[in-house]
Parts: structure tokens; sequence; C-alpha cells
């Protein structure tokens, strides 16, 4: 049974102007659609320019930027890269880099997590700005006009993800991903397709876009009209990504240390499709809480900080992240 509050977001998402549907100018690009690959290759660490640094409250704040990996694909439609890192102000050896959710503009969510963990676990956070999102966004409306867009947008981000483990792992730090809902996802598709150990905690998070889009309720935000019609785009629709699906990986030793959490009413994440993924990933561990997407994420977030640390610890073992640096060596 859907949460309540996850069905009124629903209908708001169902009901609003057409501007804010996504999808609303069509399928877009056709050749972005041939070919939905997952990454193979060992990722390339980039480089930070660091843009401003504050410490507040014992933490350092700082904001940076950077060339995206996938730039020659966002071509001018997206800003550089840019990230926001919350660390300890003694420094840390553990480091997770957090994604999106979706539509997420403004990453409160993301940074009060952040908070939680350098604070509580001593855990420093990148926070990727996503690709056509805040600071980075082109223009006004809903920045996922086609299905085309959706599509770069995720690549960008799982290659940006991926960049940026190779570069904490290449600073000699214990690198991480996660995020929440769509965020979840990215993460659960950059943990698959990193070649070396990485804490992975995918929160309220699809094995696929396709159940969450699909078989959630942001089905009803979609602009089905501008797809020809919900009888005959749904199906090719889910075919396209469900090619983007974390089920087509073979899993890697690091994914049986995952931790996983899932809200067991959730409307916008099927629960079904985060044991699915939990299922594949062998080892793996599922946390399932009472609730709702919207009160997960709002009530929960030590919970979800918790979580983090747990991969860590799964992962990396206690003594630090000196096995990690080893198996740089």
């Amino acid at each position: 049974m859907r949460h309540p509050i996850d069905l009124v977001g629903g209908l708001i998402v169902s009901h609003g102007p057409r501007s804010l549907r996504f999808f609303h100018d069509g399928w877009g690009d056709p050749s972005a659609l041939v070919d939905v690959s997952l990454p193979s290759e060992a990722p390339a660490p980039v480089e930070l320019v660091v843009a401003e640094v504050r410490e507040h409250d014992g933490l350092v704040h700082t904001t940076a930027t950077f060339t995206s990996p996938h730039a020659v694909h966002l071509g001018d439609r997206s800003g550089p890269g840019a990230v926001h890192r919350i660390e300890p102000a003694g420094g840390c050896d553990r480091i997770v880099v957090l994604m999106a959710a979706w539509n997420e503009h403004d990453p409160k969510a993301r940074v009060a997590i952040a908070e939680i963990l350098a604070r509580r676990h001593g855990i420093g956070s990148w926070i990727l700005v996503n690709p056509f999102y805040g600071a980075r966004r082109r223009g006004s409306g809903q920045p996922i006009a086609t299905v085309s867009d959706f599509f770069v947008m995720g690549a960008a981000a799982v290659a940006e993800g991926r960049a940026l483990l190779a570069t904490i792992r290449a600073a000699g730090h214990c690198p991480g991903v996660s995020g929440y809902s769509m965020g979840g996802n990215v993460a659960a598709l950059i943990g698959a397709t990193t070649p070396f150990p990485v804490a992975v905690a995918p929160l309220a998070a699809s094995y696929s876009p396709a159940p969450v889009y699909l078989d959630g309720v942001l089905r009803g935000g979609i602009a089905w009209e501008a797809l020809g019609g919900e009888a005959a785009a749904a199906g090719r629709l889910r075919e396209l990504m469900l090619q983007a699906s974390v089920l087509r990986l073979e899993p890697s030793p690091h994914t049986a240390t995952a931790v996983m959490v899932a809200a067991r009413s959730d409307g916008y994440v099927p629960v079904d499709a985060t044991r699915a993924l939990h299922r594949h990933w062998s080892g793996s561990e599922l946390r399932v809480v009472p609730g709702g997407h919207a009160t997960l994420v709002w009530f929960h977030k030590v919970l979800l900080a918790e979580a983090i640390a747990e991969a860590f610890r799964r992962t990396f073992g206690t003594r630090g992240c000196a096995i990690g640096r080893d198996r740089q060596r």
C-alpha cells in the first residue's frame, strides 16, 4: 500500500502545469536513444578547481568545479561539473559521493545527511550538483524536457560520480557512493560499474528507472501526449529504461557489502524494486523501514547516514582506510 503523502505528491505531479511535467517535448534526439550503454572502463580522476573554502561549526565546506567527463554530450545545456564538499575540520579518510534525487535543485537533504556523517561518523561527503540541476541549470521550468534529456543526464551523472570516486581514491581515501531515490539508483549504477572497492549505499533505490517512472506515482508526471499516447509509448519507454538496469551487470565483490534502505509503503520507488537489487547483490544488507518515500527522507536522516557508515564498515573494515590504500598499491 502506498503512503498517503506519496499519493498526494503524485497528484500534484500529475495535475501540475504542463511546463513542469517531464518529457513534454517528446522523445528528443533519436541518437541518444539507440544504445543506452553502461560504462565498463576504469574511471579517471578529475582536477577540482576550488572556488571557496569556509569553516562553520567544526565542519569545512568547500565548493569546487571540474570538467565533466561527459561534457561533449552535455554541450552548453548544462554548466560545468560542480561539487560541494562537507568534511570534518580535522580531516577524514572516508569520503562518500552523494548523488541527487529527482528534480533536486536544492541539496538541503543531502547537506543534512552530510553533516550527520561528518559529526557522528567522521565521514566526508562530496555532494555532486547534478547535470541540468541547481547552479548547472540552464533556463527555467522542467529541465528534463525530452526522454533523451533524461538519458543524457543519467549517463553524465554516472560518469561524473565514477570520476569523483577515482579522484577520492587517488588521494588515498576510501571512496563511497550513495544517494536517495533517483540518486540511489544512480549510486547503484556507479557502484556496479566501478572496478575498485567502493562502499555503496543505495537509499530508496530501484535497480532501474523503469519501476520508478512507470510503476510509481511519477507515472502521472509524464507528458504522455507528447510521446504519442500512453498506450503506444509505455512499452518503448520501459524497454529503454530497462537498458539502464543494475540487474544486467555481473555483481562485483564490493556490491556484496552494500547497505540499502527502503520504505515499506513507498509510492515513488516500489519496495519490490529495491528487493530485486538486494537479491541481485548477494550478501548485501537491506533495511526496510515503515512509512513512505517522503517520510523516510524527512524523518530518518540519521538512519540513512548510519546505513552509509555501515557500508563503509562492511567494505573497508573498522581500521580506518589503510586497507583501501593498500589496494591501490
